[in-house]
């Protein structure tokens, strides 16, 4: 939890100490983005990851809507058994900027997403569907002409249900989290206007 605070507050930081390359800010009723979620320098890539877009229908008032990804395939070893992983998500939210201070704008996001998951090493299979609801809050910095960087971090609820399934047993469990949603719910993007 600490972590995360600690993250979008170096951001904040950052952001608000470097003007050099900064753009104005697109808060206005008919700005448009594409964006792609990053999860890290070592781990640029498709996988992991999330692609989405954004309207604002008024100033400082918009709708967003993401996809998620994730896949993979591993095999240790020559005759080792393979395993596979694979999941998607869906996310939806309304976002308002609350307040802007030169290239950066500071936003809350109200959202709903649901994701679903399965890891198979052949032998056992664990399937993972997931709600998630809560409130993403953010800074987003216009560090050139229509490209934005943002870090935000999610308050709120998740739902997971796991079923795991091997040969013939299989057991459920459900968990519920409450508060700041670890690192799958905290996001660095990077936005494309026009």
């Amino acid at each position: 939890m600490k972590k995360y605070f600690t993250l979008v507050l170096v951001f904040v930081v950052f952001f608000t100490t470097s003007t050099l390359f900064s753009a104005e800010p697109q808060t206005k009723a008919g700005s448009k983005s594409l964006y792609f979620g990053l999860n890290g320098l070592s781990d640029l890539g498709v996988d992991n990851s999330v692609l989405g877009g954004q309207y604002l229908f008024q100033d400082n008032m918009g709708i967003w809507l993401e996809l998620g990804f994730n896949s993979s395939n591993n095999k240790p070893y020559e005759n080792a058994t393979e395993q596979k992983y694979s999941s998607v998500g869906v996310d939806v939210g309304f976002i308002y900027y609350a307040f802007q201070k030169g290239p950066i704008a500071v936003y809350f996001s109200p959202q709903l997403g649901f994701a679903s998951g399965t890891d198979d090493n052949g032998t056992t299979k664990i399937t993972t569907s997931s709600f998630t609801g809560g409130i993403s809050l953010g800074a987003e910095w216009w560090a050139f002409e229509n490209v934005s960087l943002s870090a935000s971090v999610l308050l709120g609820y998740s739902n997971s249900k796991v079923k795991t399934e091997a040969g013939s047993n299989s057991t459920e469990a459900t968990t519920n989290n409450f508060g700041i949603l670890g690192s799958t719910n905290s996001k660095f993007l990077v936005s494309f206007y026009f």
